[in-house]
């Protein structure tokens, strides 16, 4: 009985301790104002490789959406088909200036983005579910690497110096 008792503590304290996804600091509105746009960026906290748990990632890592460009500065965990040829750099990196855009409201007034690169050989596909709170996931399905999901929230995209 003691060691059930004690399992059950230390199980609330790990919950009561572990880190808590922070809703943005835009009001519902605001969220769904830059989602219209097409003006916002996607903060990542957590990453989540299929097939493997979700972790919690320090750093800025972005997703920027404007009308005219998408860019991408995420880390990438998970398996990779076929590495590229003669780039140092790892992670989900890329700029797109010629894809489509489709947004549909869904359930809770989410809304529900797709994105399809026409730029990028390697993306095939970008999904983006936006929460009226601001909390946002990101999928990113590649050709020659599985499926990625992230975690995060929308804010404004910052402005140019």
């Amino acid at each position: 009985m003691f060691k059930l008792l004690k399992t059950l503590v230390l199980v609330g304290f790990v919950a009561a301790c572990s880190p808590k996804l922070q809703p943005s600091p835009l009001t519902s509105q605001e969220v769904l104002q830059l989602v219209d746009d097409q003006t916002y960026q996607f903060n990542m906290e957590y990453v989540q490789p299929m097939g493997g748990r979700q972790r919690l990632i320090t750093g800025s890592y972005t997703f920027r959406v404007n009308k005219d460009q998408l860019e991408a500065d995420l880390p990438y965990i998970g398996r990779a088909f076929q590495a590229p040829i003669g780039s140092g750099e790892g992670g989900m990196k890329f700029t797109s200036k010629e894809f489509t855009y489709s947004s549909t409201i869904g359930k809770g007034n989410r809304r529900e983005i797709s994105i399809q690169p026409k730029d990028q050989q390697d993306i095939t596909g970008i999904n983006l579910i936006i929460f009226e709170n601001g909390n946002a996931d990101l999928r990113i399905n590649s050709v020659n690497r599985q499926p990625i999901s992230y975690t995060g929230n929308i804010s404004r995209l910052p402005q140019p110096k």
